[in-house]
């Protein structure tokens, strides 16, 4: 005789087993949605301080393809970028791009352009920080008052165009090594392992960070408008204020730390195509009279050109 209580404990139990695997990977479909779509609001500094996570929680969330005017690199967004059709231009979109070398890139190429030994590039949170909303420009703008200068926040920041966001990933890409602003202004000693430095868009930082990288004895500026406004900080609470510089406290003032390097290339900040580049010897290294972060991905031969320097 069948024992029809056990089949049925059986069966119970089977449907219990599938439900709940199902249950575990709805569940898990949800997470990888929401992930998805989780875009560039994830801390970064809780992460990682190293330029290579950075780069990595970029892949999470610049997944969409689109055209980029380059046979070397790929360009991807984030979801809100792609579904309202933000374009590259020389101003990338609200989340930024992310470049990577495509598969077709040649080896030799990526040789030719890897970076001389004993180089670094200073990554730029804080002026990525400085330009998200509410912040500093914000209050330039007239539509905020002192607290949008004060204590904000640089735990999330994007790699967008006003940061160098393509330079640095292209740079990143080929093999150069990084330092973030925050590691130079935690520990300037470290400059000292570097026979050269190349400056992105470091608008903002620290005289701690000033002091140590105007005096280094081989800088390659590969962007104006570095070094022209001081901050502070507060690594409490991961938060910057403005101290001097951009017209603040005082509408005289232009740049912060009175660095004639940066006044005297001030203005090449607003050519942002590149037509006529050069790299202009200065008395501690060499600066770039373009500002390329819109053009970099197309025009390879300003690496190239560096790496000579």
């Amino acid at each position: 005789m069948v024992n029809t209580n056990n089949s049925i404990k059986k069966i119970d139990t089977k449907k219990i087993i599938v439900i709940i695997t199902g249950v575990i990977i709805f569940t898990l479909f949800l997470f990888v949605l929401f992930d998805m779509n989780f875009e560039t609001s994830v801390n970064l500094l809780e992460k990682s301080s190293s330029m290579s996570k950075y780069v990595e929680i970029m892949s999470e969330t610049h997944i969409f393809p689109v055209y980029l005017e380059s046979q070397y690199f790929d360009a991807y967004l984030t979801k809100s970028d792609y579904d309202t059709g933000n374009e590259i231009s020389p101003i990338i979109p609200y989340d930024g791009v992310r470049v990577v070398l495509n598969e077709f890139v040649p080896q030799e190429i990526i040789d030719d352009l890897k970076p001389n030994p004993g180089t670094v590039v200073i990554y730029p949170i804080f002026t990525s920080a400085a330009y998200q909303e509410p912040g500093f420009y914000t209050y330039f703008r007239g539509d905020c008052d002192e607290s949008c200068v004060t204590d904000v926040s640089f735990d999330r920041f994007k790699f967008e165009y006003t940061s160098s966001g393509m330079t640095a990933q292209i740079l990143y890409n080929v093999g150069y090594a990084f330092l973030t602003d925050i590691e130079v202004d935690q520990n300037p000693e470290l400059l000292k392992n570097y026979d050269t430095v190349i400056l992105l868009h470091n608008e903002y930082v620290t005289k701690k960070a000033f002091d140590a990288i105007s005096s280094h004895p081989n800088l390659i500026f590969l962007s104006p408008n570095a070094l022209y406004a001081e901050i502070d900080v507060n690594y409490d609470d991961n938060t910057m204020t403005l101290i001097r510089g951009h017209q603040y406290p005082d509408t005289s003032i232009a740049n912060g730390f009175n660095y004639e390097i940066e006044e005297e290339f001030h203005h090449y900040e607003y050519d942002n195509q590149c037509f006529e580049w050069e790299f202009i010897e200065i008395e501690n290294g060499f600066h770039l009279n373009c500002y390329p972060d819109g053009v970099l991905h197309k025009n390879l031969d300003i690496l190239l050109k560096m790496k000579e320097l």
